[in-house]
């Protein structure tokens, strides 16, 4: 039982991973579609040109979080705020990018 909670939990974690990093690249293409090409005259992105774009920024701006994860919380809590994280970080952004984009 054990056993079969733990291959859950990390078919969860992956789905998650897979699930924000589509979501995130998805965002990223259309705020440059919106903002770079226009303004800079760039070519548009695909979403798989923006994930590989988000990794690469991630990379050089990753932030240490250690000090972050010490504090103790419970597995729902984790999951909780890593959906909450995967969601709405990126709808924030491109509802923040739409209405900034209607003034265009």
């Amino acid at each position: 039982m054990v056993f079969l909670a733990v291959i859950g939990g990390f078919v969860g974690v992956v789905a998650l991973v897979v699930l924000s990093t589509l979501f995130r690249g998805y965002a990223l293409s259309v705020l440059w579609g919106w903002f770079m090409v226009p303004t800079l005259g760039l070519p548009h992105l695909s979403v798989v040109q923006a994930i590989g774009i988000a990794m690469v920024v991630s990379f050089l701006t990753h932030k240490d979080t250690s000090d972050l994860q010490k504090k103790e919380e419970g597995t729902g809590a984790a999951i909780a705020r890593g959906v909450v994280l995967v969601v709405l970080y990126p709808l924030i952004a491109l509802g923040f990018g739409w209405v900034v984009h209607q003034y265009m």
